[in-house]
C-alpha cells in the first residue's frame, strides 16, 4: 500500500489534515491493512510525528505518542527514531507535557535503550555464523556501549559540540603499524624514540587519519607520557619530539573536521573497511537505504582493483557474479524485508583476508573524545611552562601546542558543560577547572619574577611567558567560559592572575581586546578586585590627562582651552599619586590669562575659576603652597613697584582672576589661616598687594575689587590690626575721612565695618571705632542741630526766622530720644522677612538712627547672636575630599601600573624616562620590562640582536621572541593594522636574517638555527597577509634566486613568482627519484616533496619559466615521476588497498597529476593524452608487456579517501575534454558491466556520495555526451565511437550508442533517481509560490540547513545533468518532466528561504543551462544527421530539426518557464550579465513560434499578470520587457536590443499585440527624432522600433494599430522616401502589409501626396506594393 501521501500529510501545515492523516493510518493500523513493519521503514513518518509538537496549534498529543511508543517497541523502529534525534527531542520535550503524558515518553524511553533479547548482529567470539549465540561478556560490552553512546536521559549530553569521529576500522598492516609505534615510543631507548617521532610526524600523520589516532589512544598516551619526561629538572630533546607530534595532530585533527563539516564533501558512507567492494554495505544494511527507486550500487558494478587481480575482494561485481546492468532488473527479484536492526555496529559476512577480525565494539568504547584529547594535551603541556623555565624555546613550542588545542576545545565543548550534571560533563569540567588553576598559577608566578631584580635575559624571558600566557588564558577563558558563569567557576588564583593582567599598563597598551575580556571576567568573578581596579584605572586616566595637559599647554600656536580645562580638572585629582607641581602654575597662568580680556567667554571662566579655587583649597598641602606662590608671583608681576612707568590697562589686567568674591572669600576664609606658615603669609601678601594696588590699577579694576571685596570685608575685619600692614589696611576701611576716589568701598560699606569694629575686644580698635562713628553720628546731625541754634542766638537774624529756629529745635531733640522705640519695631519686622533686613542694610540714615540707640542700654551684638547662626564656612566649599588611597600605594601591583603609566604618558614611550616624584623613578627591571612590552621596541631590540649576535644562542634566544610575537598576534586575534607583523615591517630587518639564509649550515647548531628561521619566515608570512607582504615575498624570492642563478641577474627584475615556482618545481623533480622497490623509499622526503609539488602545481604556467627546458618536457618528466608513484604504491599494492599506508602519498600525487592535466591542456602537442597511459612490465613467459593505458585511474574513482575520489574524476574529466581522451578511458572500462558510462552513472547517481565526487562524475558525462553517438545498429557499425555498450547476457542483445544510454538511463531510473534527489533538498521545509518576493530589506531567512553556495552546486548540477540527458524517447519523456519539476521546486525554494544571496546565481544557472537546453538543438541534430550518414534528404533533417526543436519548447512551456522567469525578474533587474542571459532565453523561446494551443499557452503565461504582493516590479513579464524597452538605450546596449526582439516575437500573437496597444507602448515610437527630408536615417532605436513594426503588420489589428497611432504614417511614408536609408525594404514591407487592406489605401497615397505624390507612388510601384 502507498504510504507516502499520507505520511507527507502528517507534516501538512494545516491543522485538520494533519489529524485526518494520523487517523487513517491508526485506522489502518488497527485493522490491519497496514502493519508495523511497513511503517518502521518509512524515515519521514518519524520525522513528521516528532515535528507533530513543533506546530502552534497540539492536539491529540497522547495519540501521537502512542503511536511513537508502538513503532518503538520495533527493532527498526527503535532504531530510526535514534537516528532521526528522538532521544534529545523526547528529552527537551518531556519537561513541558502534561504529567500523565510523560509516562507515555517515559516508555518510549525504555524501548530507545532497550536491549534485544539476542543479538544475531554482534560479532561472536569463536565463529561468524550468524546464529551464534552472544556470550555474556559480549552482551556486558553491548550494554556498556549504549551507556556510552546514549547517557542517562534526564542529563543529556549538551557539553559536547563535537564527541567522536566517525568510526574507522583497520586491517592487520596498519593495526601492526601502529602498535609497533607504540611499541617504540615506550622504549628506553632514547633514539629509537625520537626516530620513532619524527615517523609518526613525517610519515604516519600524513597517511592515517587523524581521528585513527583518538580511535585508539595507545600512541597519543605515550606522546603525552613523553611531555613529563625530564632530564636533570631540565626539559629532555625527547619532549620536544612529543611536542611537535601532538601539534601536528592537532593541526590534522581540526583539517578532518573541516573536512566533515564541509558540505562539499558531506557523505552518509559509511566506512568500515573501504567504499570498494560490497562489504562496506551488507545487505541488510543495502536494503533499508532506498525505498521505491532502486539504489545505483543495485545496477552497476565496481572497477576493478588493477595490480593483483588473483587478490581482487569479492562482490566487486567482476568475478563474474554480478549480471549485466541491462538484465539485472529482471534476474533479481523483490528486495528482501529488512531485517531487525541494531545500532551497534555491523559485522562484514565477507571480510577480505588481510581484514582480520578485532573486536571494534571494546575499541570504540576506549576511544578518545575529541574534547577529551584536546583537554589532556592541555593539561599535560602546562607542566612545562614552569619546567622549561630555563628556555624561551621550550615556552614557545608548548603555546603553539596550547594554541592548537585551544581551537579544538571550543570546536568540542559546549557552553552547557559549567551547569550541566552528567558525567562527561562533571570530568570536564573538573580537569578544565584544573587548567584554569594551573594557568593562573603561572601567570601569578612570573609576574612576580618580572617585579625581582634579575640579569636582562631572564626577565625577558619571564615577560615573554608572561605575555603569552596571559594572552592564552584569556583566549581559552572566551573560547570556553560565558562571562556570566565567571563568578561561580573561576579558581581563587585564576583570579588573581587576572587582577594582574588587568592592572598591567604596559600590556593593556599592547593587547587592549585581550585586556577588556579580562577586566569582564574580574568584574564577575571578584567585584572587590574589580573596584579596586577601577580606581587604579581612573587614577592612571587621570595621570595621563595630566601629562597631556602639559604638553598642551606647553605647546605653541592656538590651543583648545575646553579640552586644556578638563585635562586640568582630572590632573587634579592625581596629585596624590604624581605631584608634578608644574601642573599648579599651569593651571593658575591658564587661570590668569583667560580672565584679561573683556570678551573672554564666561563659560571658559567659570571653569577655570572652579579648578583655581580647587587648587587654593587643595588637602595636599604642598599643592596648596604651589599654588599661593604662583598666585603671588603673577601679582607681584603685574601689580609691582617695578610696573610704575608702565601703564596701568597693559599691567593689571592679569590680577583680574582674583578680583572676584569668591577667590577673595576662599584666601580671606581660609588662606589667611592656613597652617602652612607659606599659605598663610602668601595669602597676606595677595591681600595686601591687591589693598595697596589703587595706583597700579585702572578705576575699571579699582572698582572690579571694590565690588568683589565688599562680601569679604566682615571676614577681613577680623584681622584688623595696628600691628602689622595688613591689619593697617583693614582698619582703613572703616575711615570715614578718605578722600574721594581712594575710599576702599562705598560710604555704607564703611559705616558698617565701624559698627563691626564695635564688638572686637581689642581696646584700640574700639577707639578706632568709635573716632570713625563719632564722624558718621555728629557729622550731618549735630551739624544741622548747630545751624539752628546759631540763627537762634543770632541777633542780626530777623525775629520770624529765629522764632522758626526755635521751633524746629522743639522738633529735632525729642525725635533722638525715641530711637529705642523704633529699633524694637525693626527687629520684630527684619526677623520676619530677611530680605527686608539686607535692603535695610545698605542703609546709611537707618544705620545712624541705629547708632543712636545704642547710647541706650539695649545690647544690639547679644541679640543678633542669640537669632541668627553663623554664616561663614568651617571648611572650605571648593575643598575635594581625598578618597582612600593608602592602599593603592601600598599595593605594589598597583603603584608599578601607576608608575608605568606615569612615564610612558608623560614621554610617549619609553625613552628619556625623567624623575618627577621620587618615588615613580622606574627601577631598571621595569625599565626592561616596558621596553620588551613595547612591541616595536621589543621587535627592534631583536633584530638588533639578530644582526649583531656572535653566538647561536643569541640568534636563537632573540629569533623565538620575534616568532612568540607573531603567535601572540595569532592568539589575541589581531587585526593586520594592528599586528607585530606590521611593526616588523617597517624595521630593517631583511638584512639580520639574510646572512643566516646565504650560508650553508657547517654544523648541527647551523641546522638547528636554520630551521629556526624557516619556522618563524613560515609564521610570518601565513599570518596576517597584506598587501605589504609582496616587499617580503620579492626580498626572499630575489635572495633564493641569487643563489640558483648566480651569472644572470637580470631574472631578479622579472616577475619573481614565475621563475621561482619553475625553479622550485626543477629542484621538486629531482627529489622525486625513487628506487627499484617502495620499500626502499625514503617516505618523508617523498611526503614532503609530493605536498610541496601539489602547492607549486597549482600554481598556473608553473612550467613555462625554466631557461634550460622547454615547458613540454618539464611537464613530461613531472608525468612520468607521477605515473611511477602510482604505479609503485597504488597499482603494484593491489590498487585500492585496505591499508592507509602511502595514502599521503597517493593522494598528493593524485593532486599533483590534477593540476598537471590543466597544464598540459595548454600546451599546442594534441598527442598528449597518451602520454598518460601506464605500461606493465613484461610478463614471466617471455611475452611482452600489455599497456594498461588508463586503467590505473580508475581504481582511484572509489579510493577509500573522498579527495581521492575526487580528485581522480577532476583527472578523467580533464583528460576527457579531449576526443582521444574518452576513448581511452572507455577502453580502459572494458572489463566493468556496462563500461564507462556504468560506472560513471553508479557514482553520480549514489546518494550517499559527496556532492563534489558526484560534481565530476557529472563533469566526464558532460564530456562523453559530446561525443557523436550512433543512432542504430547500422550506424554503430560505420561509427568509431563504440559507447556506450550494453550487454544482456540472457538474451544475447547488444545496444551500441544513443539506444544503450537510453537503456542505461532507462534501467537505473536516472531521472526518478534525480528528482527525488532534488525534491529532498525542499520537501516539508518550506512553502513557495513563482511570484517575485519582497525586496532584499524585507527578507526572512529560512531555517533550511542548505547553505546557499552548496544549493548553488545542486542547481548547476542538477541542470546541467538534465539538460545534457534529454531523450525523444517515449518511455523517458515522462519522467525528465517530472524531473524538471523538481528541478523548478527546489529553484522556488532557494529562492524564498534566501532570496538575495540565492537569486543571481539560480538566475545565471537557470538562463545558461536552459538557453543550452533550447539553443543547442542545432548541434545535436547535425550530429545525428552525420550519425545517419550522408544519403539523408535534406528535407527530412530539416524536418526533423524543426521537430526536436519544437519538442524542446513545448517541455519548457509544461514547465512554465514564463512564470520561473517572472519569479527570477527582480534578481534580473539587479545584474546586466543575467538580465541578459535571461532575454537571450526568451528569445530562442519565442521564436518561430506556431498557432497552436502550446503557442498560446506560453502566451497567455507572458501577458497574463502575476499574483504578486505589492512590492512586485512590475504585473506581467511582458509589462517587464516593455518597460526595459521604453528606457532611453544607453550605446550599444544589448539588453535594449533584446527587449525589442523580444517583443517584435510577441507581436505575432494577437493578445500581445494588445497588450502593447493598451500600455500606450507604441507612443513612444513617435518620439524618435523625425528625419530630415531626403537626408540619412538609420539610428538603432529606428531600426529596432521598424521590426517591431514590422511583425505588428502582419495581422489586420496591428495594421489598424499602425494607423491610429497618430503620426506613425507619415512617419513611415518620410523615412521610405530617405535617399540613404538602410530600412527603406522594412518601411516598405510595413506599408506593403498595411495596402493589402482595401480600406487602408487611401490613407496611405493621402500621406503620399502630402509627401511627393509623384515620387512616393513610383517608389511604391517599385516594390510591388499592392496599390
Amino acid at each position: 500500500m502507498e504510504l507516502s501521501s499520507l505520511i507527507k500529510k502528517i507534516g501538512h501545515s494545516l491543522v485538520e489534515i494533519r489529524v485526518r492523516a494520523l487517523k487513517n493510518i491508526r485506522s489502518k493500523l488497527d485493522h490491519g491493512l497496514i502493519a508495523i513493519p511497513d511503517l518502521v521503514q518509512e524515515r519521514m513518518l518519524f520525522v513528521f510525528l516528532l515535528e507533530w509538537f513543533n506546530f502552534p496549534e497540539v492536539p491529540i498529543q497522547e495519540e501521537v505518542l502512542e503511536l511513537i511508543g508502538t513503532l518503538s517497541k520495533h527493532p527498526s523502529g527503535a532504531q530510526m527514531l535514534r537516528e532521526v534525534g528522538a532521544v534529545e527531542f523526547l528529552t527537551q520535550l518531556s519537561p513541558n507535557v502534561d504529567p500523565r503524558l510523560r509516562t507515555i515518553v517515559d516508555g518510549i524511553f525504555d524501548q530507545l535503550f532497550h536491549l534485544p533479547e539476542a543479538l544475531p548482529s554482534c560479532p561472536p567470539t569463536t565463529s561468524y555464523e550468524p546464529h551464534s549465540v552472544p556470550s555474556l561478556q559480549t552482551v556486558f560490552k553491548t550494554f556498556i556501549f549504549f551507556l556510552f553512546l546514549y547517557p542517562a536521559v534526564s542529563t543529556s549530553v549538551r557539553c559536547l559540540k563535537f564527541s567522536v569521529f566517525p568510526w574507522l576500522s583497520l586491517n592487520t598492516t596498519d593495526r601492526h603499524i601502529l602498535s609497533s609505534n607504540e611499541s617504540s615510543l615506550r622504549s628506553d631507548n632514547h633514539n629509537l624514540v625520537r626516530t620513532t617521532c619524527e615517523l609518526l610526524r613525517d610519515v604516519i600523520m600524513q597517511d592515517f587519519p587523524a581521528e585513527i589516532f583518538l580511535q585508539r589512544p595507545s600512541t597519543v598516551q605515550s606522546l603525552l607520557s613523553l611531555l613529563g619526561l625530564n632530564v636533570d629538572g631540565d626539559v629532555s630533546y625527547l619532549t620536544f619530539q612529543a611536542l611537535a607530534c601532538l601539534e601536528q595532530l592537532c593541526r590534522n585533527l581540526r583539517s578532518r573536521l573541516r573536512f566533515y563539516r564541509d558540505p562539499s564533501f558531506c557523505s552518509a558512507k559509511q566506512d568500515p573497511v573501504s567504499q570498494n567492494s560490497s562489504i562496506s554495505y551488507p545487505q541488510e544494511v543495502r536494503a533499508t537505504q532506498h525505498s521505491g527507486v532502486s539504489s545505483p550500487e543495485e545496477i552497476s558494478t565496481r572497477p576493478s582493483v588493477v595490480g593483483r587481480p588473483g587478490q581482487r575482494v569479492r562482490g566487486d561485481g567482476q568475478d563474474g557474479d554480478a549480471a549485466s546492468s541491462s538484465g539485472s532488473s529482471s534476474q533479481r527479484g523483490a528486495p528482501p524485508r529488512p531485517a531487525q536492526q541494531s545500532p551497534l555496529p555491523q559485522p562484514h559476512p565477507e571480510l577480505p583476508p588481510e581484514m582480520e577480525a578485532e573486536d571494534s565494539l571494546e575499541l570504540q568504547l576506549q576511544q578518545w573524545s575529541l574534547a577529551r584529547f584536546a583537554v589532556e594535551a592541555v593539561e599535560h603541556a602546562l607542566p612545562l611552562i614552569r619546567t622549561g623555565e630555563k628556555s624561551l624555546k621550550v615556552f614557545q613550542r608548548v603555546l603553539e601546542l596550547l594554541t592548537e588545542a585551544q581551537g579544538l576545545l571550543g570546536d568540542s565543548i559546549a557552553p552547557e558543560v559549567w551547569d550541566e550534571h552528567s558525567l562527561t560533563a562533571i570530568e570536564l569540567r573538573e580537569k578544565l577547572q584544573a587548567c584554569i588553576e594551573t594557568l593562573g598559577d603561572v601567570i601569578c608566578y612570573y609576574h612576580g619574577m618580572t617585579s625581582s631584580e634579575q640579569p636582562e635575559s631572564s626577565l625577558i624571558h619571564h615577560r615573554m611567558v608572561f605575555t603569552g600566557t596571559a594572552i592564552f588564558t584569556i583566549r581559552l577563558l572566551q573560547t570556553l567560559l560565558p562571562v556570566e558563569k565567571a563568578g561561580d567557576n573561576l579558581p581563587e588564583s585564576t583570579v588573581a592572575a587576572i587582577f594582574l593582567v588587568c592592572l598591567d599598563s604596559s600590556f593593556s597598551v599592547a593587547y587592549p581586546l585581550i585586556q577588556e575580556s579580562a577586566v569582564a571576567y574580574l568584574e564577575q568573578a571578584c567585584f572587590e578586585r574589580y573596584s579596586l581596579y577601577r580606581r587604579v584605572s581612573r587614577v592612571s586616566h587621570c595621570m595621563e590627562a595630566t601629562c597631556t595637559f602639559l604638553k598642551d599647554a606647553q605647546a605653541e600656536g592656538d590651543k583648545n582651552w575646553h579640552e586644556l580645562l578638563e585635562l586640568a580638572d582630572q590632573g587634579i585629582d592625581a596629585f596624590l599619586y604624581h605631584q608634578h607641581l608644574p601642573v599648579v602654575k599651569e593651571c593658575v597662568q591658564i587661570c590668569s590669562y583667560l580672565w584679561k580680556f573683556a570678551q573672554a567667554s564666561p563659560l571658559l571662566q567659570s571653569e577655570s575659576q572652579k579648578i583655581f579655587l580647587k587648587l587654593l583649597s587643595h588637602p595636599v598641602s604642598p599643592v596648596k603652597a604651589e599654588t599661593y606662590s604662583c598666585t603671588l608671583s603673577i601679582l607681584k608681576e603685574c601689580l609691582g613697584v617695578q610696573n610704575v612707568a608702565k601703564p596701568a590697562t597693559s599691567i593689571c589686567s592679569g590680577v583680574h582672576f582674583l578680583l572676584h568674591s569668591r577667590v577673595l572669600y576662599e584666601i580671606s576664609m581660609f588662606g589667611l589661616q592656613d597652617q602652612a606658615r607659606e599659605v598663610s603669609a602668601a595669602a597676606k601678601d595677595l591681600l595686601l598687594y591687591l589693598l595697596k594696588g589703587r595706583l597700579m590699577m585702572t578705576a575699571a579694576s579699582w572698582s572690579r575689587f571694590n565690588e568683589a571685596l565688599y562680601p569679604v570685608i566682615p571676614i577681613l575685619q577680623s584681622y584688623a590690626s595696628t600691628e602689622d600692614a595688613l591689619g593697617n589696611c583693614i582698619l582703613l576701611i572703616s575711615e570715614a575721612s578718605a578722600e574721594k576716589g581712594d575710599e576702599v568701598c562705598s560710604l555704607t560699606a564703611r559705616l558698617r565695618a565701624a559698627l563691626r569694629l564695635l564688638f572686637t575686644k581689642h581696646h584700640v580698635l574700639k577707639q578706632a571705632s568709635v573716632n570713625a562713628l563719632f564722624f558718621f553720628f555728629f557729622f550731618k546731625q549735630v551739624e544741622s542741630v548747630n545751624k539752628l541754634y546759631n540763627i537762634l542766638t543770632s541777633e542780626t537774624v530777623d525775629l520770624v526766622l529765629r522764632r522758626s529756629a526755635a521751633e524746629q529745635l522743639t522738633i529735632v531733640l525729642p525725635g533722638l530720644c525715641n530711637s529705642c522705640l523704633v529699633i524694637c519695631m525693626l527687629r520684630k519686622l527684619v526677623f520676619a522677612d530677611p530680605s527686608l533686613r539686607h535692603s535695610l542694610a545698605q542703609q546709611t540714615s537707618l544705620l545712624i538712627m541705629l547708632l543712636r540707640g545704642t547710647a541706650r542700654k539695649t545690647s544690639l551684638p547679644t541679640l543678633i547672636h542669640s537669632v541668627y547662626p553663623p554664616s561663614h564656612h568651617a571648611v572650605s566649599p571648593y575643598c575635594s575630599v581625598l578618597p582612600p588611597y593608602s592602599d593603592l600605594l601600598s599595593l605594589k601591583p598597583a603603584w608599578e601600573a601607576l608608575q608605568i603609566t606615569w612615564n610612558t604618558a608623560w614621554h610617549s614611550g619609553i625613552d628619556g624616562l625623567l624623575e618627577f616624584h621620587g618615588e615613580l623613578v622606574l627601577t631598571e627591571s621595569q625599565a626592561v620590562v616596558l621596553r620588551i612590552s613595547n612591541l616595536k621596541s621589543g621587535l627592534h631590540n631583536c633584530v638588533h640582536k639578530v644582526r649583531d649576535a656572535s653566538s647561536h644562542s643569541t640568534v636563537t634566544f632573540a629569533m623565538t621572541r620575534m616568532h612568540l610575537y607573531l603567535l601572540a598576534d595569532h592568539l589575541a586575534l589581531k587585526s593586520t593594522a594592528q599586528s607585530n607583523k606590521n611593526i616588523l615591517q617597517t624595521l630593517s630587518w631583511h638584512n639580520a636574517v639574510e646572512r643566516f639564509l646565504m650560508v650553508r649550515p657547517a654544523c648541527r647548531q647551523d641546522e638547528r638555527l636554520l630551521v629556526d628561521i624557516l619556522s618563524f619566515l613560515n609564521t610570518f608570512f601565513k599570518q596576517n597577509q597584506s598587501e605589504l607582504d609582496h616587499q617580503d615575498l620579492k626580498w626572499l624570492l630575489e635572495l633564493l634566486l641569487n643563489q640558483v642563478f648566480l651569472n644572470k641577474p637580470q631574472l631578479i627584475c622579472e616577475v619573481l613568482s614565475g621563475p621561482f615556482a619553475s625553479e622550485l618545481s626543477l629542484r621538486l623533480l629531482q627529489c622525486l627519484r625513487l628506487s627499484d622497490a617502495p620499500c626502499f623509499y625514503g617516505l618523508p622526503s617523498l611526503e614532503r616533496t609530493l605536498r610541496t609539488m601539489a602547492h607549486v602545481t597549482a600554481l598556473p604556467g608553473w612550467s613555462t619559466h625554466t631557461p634550460n627546458m622547454e615547458p613540454n618536457t618539464l611537464c613530461l618528466k613531472y608525468l612520468s615521476g607521477l605515473l611511477e608513484v602510482i604505479s609503485s604504491f597504488y597499482v603494484d599494492l593491489g590498487g585500492n588497498s585496505m591499508s592507509f599506508m602511502g595514502k599521503g602519498v597517493t593522494k598528493n600525487a593524485v593532486i599533483c597529476l590534477l593540476h598537471l592535466s590543466h597544464e598540459m591542456k595548454e600546451s599546442k602537442n594534441e598527442d598528449w593524452i597518451f602520454l598518460w597511459s601506464l605500461g606493465r612490465e613484461q610478463s614471466s613467459d617471455g611475452q611482452s608487456a600489455t599497456q594498461l593505458g588508463l586503467a590505473w585511474l580508475i581504481p582511484l574513482w572509489v579510493d577509500r579517501d573522498p579527495e581521492v575520489r575526487c580528485a581522480s574524476l577532476a583527472v578523467g574529466a580533464a583528460l576527457s575534454s579531449l576526443e582521444r581522451g574518452c576513448v581511452a578511458l572507455s577502453e580502459s572500462c572494458q572489463n566493468i558491466s556496462g563500461g564507462l558510462w556504468a560506472a560513471l552513472l553508479n557514482i553520480l547517481l549514489e546518494r550517499q556520495e559527496c556532492s563534489m565526487v558526484r560534481r565530476e562524475a557529472a563533469f566526464i558525462l558532460q564530456n562523453l555526451l559530446v561525443m557523436p553517438m550512433p543512432a542504430n545498429a547500422e550506424e554503430a557499425k560505420e561509427s568509431a565511437w563504440q559507447s556506450p555498450c550494453v550487454h544482456d547476457e540472457d538474451s544475447g542483445l547488444c545496444l551500441v550508442g544513443l539506444p544503450a544510454l537510453q537503456a542505461l538511463l532507462y534501467h537505473c531510473q536516472f531521472f526518478e533517481s534525480v528528482g527525488q534527489m532534488v525534491k529532498s533538498c525542499y520537501m516539508g521545509r518550506h512553502a513557495f509560490t513563482l511570484s517575485p518576493p519582497p525586496p532584499p530589506a524585507n527578507v526572512t531567512q529560512g531555517t533550511a540547513s542548505t547553505r546557499p553556495e552548496h544549493c548553488q552546486l545542486l542547481v548547476d548540477c542538477f541542470l546541467m545533468c538534465v539538460c545534457l540527458f534529454w531523450s525523444s524517447d517515449a518511455q523517458a519523456q515522462g519522467a525528465m518532466l517530472n524531473a524538471w519539476a523538481d528541478v523548478l521546486m527546489l529553484l522556488a525554494t532557494l529562492l524564498r528561504r534566501n532570496q538575495a544571496a540565492v537569486g543571481p546565481s539560480v538566475g545565471v544557472a537557470l538562463g545558461k543551462h536552459w538557453q543550452r537546453f533550447l539553443g543547442d538543438t542545432h548541434t545535436h541534430t547535425k550530429g545525428w544527421r552525420q550519425a545517419n550518414g550522408k544519403g539523408r534528404q535534406k528535407e527530412t533533417e530539416e524536418y526533423k530539426e524543426k521537430m526536436v526543436a519544437n519538442m524542446m519548447k513545448a517541455v519548457a512551456t509544461e514547465l512554465c518557464l514564463a512564470a520561473v522567469l517572472m519569479a527570477l525578474w527582480p534578481w534580473f533587474l539587479l545584474d546586466d550579465l543575467t538580465m541578459t542571459a535571461a532575454l537571450e532565453l526568451l528569445c530562442v523561446y519565442t521564436a518561430n513560434c506556431t498557432v497552436g494551443q502550446s503557442s498560446e499557452r506560453w502566451r497567455k503565461e507572458i501577458i497574463t499578470p502575476a499574483v504578486l504582493p505589492k512590492t512586485a516590479v512590475t504585473n506581467s513579464l511582458m509589462h517587464g520587457v516593455m518597460k526595459l524597452a521604453s528606457q532611453v538605450a544607453p550605446d550599444n546596449s544589448s539588453i535594449h536590443s533584446l527587449a525589442f526582439s523580444l517583443l517584435a516575437n510577441l507581436a505575432i500573437s494577437r493578445d500581445c499585440r494588445g497588450v502593447l496597444l493598451k500600455s500606450n507602448f507604441l507612443q513612444h515610437f513617435l518620439s524618435l527624432p523625425m528625419p530630415k527630408a531626403g537626408g540619412r536615417s538609420g539610428s538603432p532605436p529606428m531600426f529596432l522600433w521598424l521590426k517591431l513594426l514590422l511583425n505588428m503588420s502582419f495581422g489586420e489589428d496591428g495594421q489598424q494599430m499602425i494607423l491610429r497611432l497618430r503620426g506613425a504614417l507619415e512617419l513611415l511614408v518620410g523615412l521610405a522616401q530617405s535617399k540613404h536609408s538602410s530600412s527603406k525594404p522594412t518601411i516598405l514591407l510595413i506599408l506593403h502589409n498595411i495596402c493589402f487592406c482595401s480600406a487602408n489605401k487611401p490613407k496611405v497615397l493621402a500621406n503620399g501626396m502630402s509627401a511627393g505624390f509623384t515620387g512616393f507612388y513610383m517608389l511604391m510601384v517599385d516594390q510591388h506594393v499592392p496599390l
